[in-house]
């Protein structure tokens, strides 16, 4: 009996040893944009340097304001005058309609007031979209950092020309610093044993992370038989480099 006990014990134990691996890894981002303008303009000033860190929200970039404003203004000034055209035209619209129900109105007035009064409402709506656009094209020449991060690239210069027309002209690149990747690859028979989810930790720089395990692929790398594994965590206050060695402990 104590034999078979062993025997068992043995069976037990080399299992948790293979489901148990360190695998090498290396760092990268978890959000990495290039970021542009979402209109064509002059660049009037870039308030950040590669390397510099950046809070959600912060101004990065802004082209020269003058045109969009300038265009703001027009649209808005379209849109009221359009607003008070229609209201002209469904006062119109309401006199015909109450003379064409006393029978003092032909049929052919009646419909020419209806025209005018769709025509109107037509140039409120193209009015109101233009101011719309107006706006839109205002907030779309500044670039905001889209969440807590670092600046890796810089692309522009002030006073330098940027034509959107086709193609986005890359301005700034940014990565998140709050949440990392770390990439490695594992063995398809040890990738079947996984489950994304779990808990993992890691080794960098000698300092220990608790991650996720957030993807494991399905295609080989290079035509390998290993699959890359993509673990999650969050690195608090320490800013890292992409491509710096981990070491990814699986439990």
């Amino acid at each position: 009996m104590k034999r078979l006990y062993l025997i068992v014990l043995m069976l037990v134990s080399f299992s948790n040893i293979a489901l148990s691996a360190d695998v090498d890894g290396k760092v990268s981002w978890s959000q990495r944009v290039v970021m542009s303008t979402g209109v064509s303009g002059v660049v009037d000033e870039v308030l950040v340097e590669v390397g510099d860190h950046v809070t959600k929200g912060d101004v990065l970039l802004r082209l020269q304001a003058d045109r969009f404003k300038a265009s703001l203004s027009s649209a808005k000034a379209s849109q009221t005058d359009a607003k008070y055209k229609l209201k002209e035209a469904e006062r119109e619209w309401s006199r015909a309609q109450e003379l064409y129900e006393r029978t003092v109105l032909a049929d052919s007035d009646l419909q020419l007031a209806e025209n005018s009064l769709m025509a109107a409402r037509a140039l409120f709506e193209n009015a109101k979209a233009n101011h719309i656009n107006a706006q839109r094209d205002l907030i779309e020449s500044t670039i905001k950092a889209p969440f807590d991060g670092i600046v890796l690239e810089r692309h522009v210069q002030p006073g330098q020309a940027v034509i959107n027309r086709m193609n986005a002209v890359p301005m700034l690149s940014i990565a998140a610093t709050k949440t990392y990747n770390v990439v490695g690859t594992v063995t398809s028979s040890f990738a079947t044993k996984l489950a994304t989810g779990e808990a993992v930790t890691m080794t960098i720089n000698g300092q220990s992370y608790n991650g996720i395990l957030a993807a494991i692929g399905y295609e080989s790398v290079k035509e390998t038989d290993t699959y890359p594994v993509t673990i999650r965590f969050n690195a608090g206050d320490k800013v890292l480099r992409a491509g710096q060695a981990a070491k990814i402990h699986f439990p």
